[in-house]
């Protein structure tokens, strides 16, 4: 009987012994992946109109790379400051988007109507994640038609309410993103951006009440049109935000979750 007790005792160790390791093969695996993908290469395109992209850019790579760390490389195009009609030059190029991992759309061209130059580096953007901040949803809009950028982000906004400060609500708390954030937390003083139609289908992440309109807007979602994935906020008018924990955060994540590694 104490044989029988020894074997059965010695089995079961064993079955623990083997499935740790295998358990520790799997994330050492999954570490040596991650090591071997090498730091995220970021495009980041900032500049234009009514906002200090600046300030910007440094408080928003500085606070990303303070979250990712080595795992993010920038690369910066700063152009037209004060000029929302600008045509930034990258932009302007075949195949603009390629050898990026992931392309960050901080900016202010909300007076760009050349519909042409909008639909083409849509299209040279197809196969590249984005991460749109604030101006960057209302950039492009008056293209007539923007129908290319709309469709790519997922969503169309025109216009916004007045600045102030007001609560952003997380609507989803299991969406890998968000996992992990309050169930509401205060915004510094910002402009919900009106949602007047939804392209395709988003999910929304976080939701803000528009007391003009009477009524929540979606502030940050996600959008995945032919396999390629976008993050977006319509948050980000004033530097305060850019030094915000929840803000920056959510923005980290966004980043990972666009090109798979979150």
């Amino acid at each position: 009987m104490q044989t029988v007790r020894q074997t059965e005792m010695n089995r079961i160790l064993n079955f623990f012994f083997y499935k740790i390791l295998f358990l520790f093969l799997i994330i050492a695996g999954i570490s040596c992946s991650a090591a071997e993908e090498g730091p995220i290469q970021a495009l980041l395109i900032t500049g234009g109109g009514w906002h200090d992209y600046e300030t910007q850019e440094a408080l928003l790579t500085d606070g990303i790379s303070e979250r990712l760390g080595e795992n993010i490389e920038w690369t910066i195009i700063h152009e037209g400051d004060r000029e929302p009609d600008h045509h930034v030059s990258v932009l302007e190029e075949e195949n603009w988007a390629a050898g990026y991992d992931v392309v960050v759309h901080n900016t202010g061209f909300g007076r760009v109507s050349d519909p042409d130059y909008v639909a083409r580096f849509v299209e040279y953007h197809q196969g590249t994640p984005a991460v749109l901040i604030h101006a960057a949803i209302h950039s492009y809009r008056f293209a007539e038609p923007a129908d290319p950028w709309f469709e790519f982000m997922g969503l169309q906004s025109m216009r916004h309410e007045s600045q102030r400060e007001f609560e952003v609500e997380n609507i989803a708390p299991d969406h890998p993103v968000m996992n992990g954030f309050p169930e509401r937390w205060m915004s510094p003083v910002d402009e919900v951006y009106i949602v007047e139609r939804v392209w395709g289908e988003i999910t929304p992440l976080a939701r803000a009440y528009g007391e003009e309109t009477e009524d929540y807007h979606t502030v940050t979602w996600t959008h995945e049109k032919n396999g390629i994935r976008v993050f977006a906020t319509s948050l980000g008018h004033n530097n305060e935000i850019f030094e915000q924990e929840e803000f920056l955060d959510k923005v980290a994540n966004g980043i990972l979750w666009a090109v798979g590694r979150l």
